[in-house]
């Protein structure tokens, strides 16, 4: 397959000398989930590699249904905090499916010049491929048949999962479902601050602006950042626009309503934050902020355009929150104009009242009014 061609993957995890720095990556402490009738293990693995990213799988050791597995691929946003702040969500996916995988995109600090670019096109590639290695058979919990594979893109890892999906769509292997929570498919309805500040600056004044080169000492030295520093101050200004205009964020940094707060409290998954690749970070500015490039009709991954029309099966489900200030309501929307051939059958479209962009993926609101609309569209997308 083509895509085998410019993005290759392989499976299982890399040789020990090949393996990237444990800094590089944070862990997601999921052994076990709570259940009723007691804890049931979670088995973590290293499923397959690509050039830059990895895909990490949570399975459950007693499965949830006989027959074929129901498989989730989690991509998270490529905006400042490690994959890691998706924790939450990925346990409550593993209440309705039998296998998790996450995007893992590693702190750019840590990778070597030698594994090549990662901008805006590699990020879809790779988000594509994992979505194929997924669904590879002889894998998973052990359940039997053809394996249901479901994508979940969240905030900015909503864009590259669409694209993911239709370029797999035009070769026959589109997701039972994409679900699209909090993302900017349309960054020009109800422009947020996010938009505004990025309409304001040119993209060579951003890139002197926000961008450093990796000093020697870490194996990624030479390679062009947007450091990790500058995104904690960014968070910190948006912490504190957030608490004088009385957003939801600071009310759930207090009162945790998580998994696990006391091993990963929603403060320290929020402020960990990495290094991300600086073509990655400067390509996304122009692709999604400035060009708009999904809307135009002009977005082009390894020379192939990207094709809307070619989603025609697929259960599509977008998740907005009322009060959410990074993705404003309708953004995330715009994916069901684009993807024109879908029946209304297989559409799906909730805006949660009173809930802000970090509950789509954290909490209380996500597990008990937006977990229960996923796993609609997963039964949607299974039965088409």
């Amino acid at each position: 397959m083509w895509l085998d061609e410019v993005r290759p993957f392989a499976m299982g995890p890399a040789a020990m000398r090949e393996r990237l720095s444990e800094d590089a990556f944070r862990p997601f402490g999921i052994a076990a989930l709570k259940a009723d009738a007691g804890a049931i293990k979670v088995r973590e693995e290293v499923r397959a590699r690509l050039p830059f990213g990895q895909l990490r799988t949570f399975s459950r050791e007693i499965p949830l249904r006989s027959g074929a597995s129901r498989r989730v691929l989690l991509v998270p946003p490529l905006a400042g905090a490690y994959p890691f702040l998706m924790r939450d969500l990925v346990v409550a996916l593993l209440s309705v499916a039998d296998e998790v995988g996450v995007a893992e995109w590693p702190n750019a600090r840590y990778v070597p010049l030698d594994r090549g670019r990662f901008g805006f096109a590699e990020n879809c590639l790779e988000t594509a491929q994992m979505t194929r290695a997924l669904a590879a058979p002889g894998t998973g919990n052990g359940a039997v048949g053809e394996p249901s594979v479901h994508v979940v893109g969240v905030c900015q890892g909503a864009v590259p999962a669409l694209a993911a999906a239709l370029l797999l769509a035009e070769a026959g292997l589109a997701p039972k479902s994409l679900t699209l929570m909090g993302g900017p498919i349309d960054p020009s309805r109800h422009p947020t601050r996010v938009w505004r500040v990025l309409q304001a600056r040119s993209l060579e004044a951003l890139e002197i602006q926000v961008l450093e080169t990796v000093r020697a000492g870490f194996p990624g030295v030479g390679r062009r950042i947007f450091p990790a520093w500058r995104q904690v101050d960014t968070f910190a200004l948006y912490l504190w626009r957030q608490t004088i205009g009385g957003g939801e964020l600071p009310y759930r940094l207090t009162f945790d309503e998580g998994d696990d707060p006391a091993r990963f409290p929603l403060a320290r998954l929020c402020w960990t934050m990495m290094d991300v690749a600086g073509e990655f970070f400067m390509e996304n500015v122009s692709t999604v902020f400035r060009e708009n490039a999904l809307m135009a009709g002009t977005l082009s991954v390894a020379g192939r355009r990207v094709e809307p029309a070619a989603l025609t099966g697929t259960a599509l489900l977008t998740v907005e929150g009322g009060d959410d200030d990074i993705a404003g309501v309708s953004q995330t929307e715009a994916a069901h104009d684009l993807c024109a051939a879908l029946p209304d059958a297989l559409r799906r479209r909730l805006v949660v009242p009173r809930i802000g962009h970090f509950s789509l993926f954290y909490g209380r609101a996500m597990r008990e009014r937006i977990l229960p609309a996923v796993a609609e569209a997963m039964d949607v997308g299974e039965a088409a």
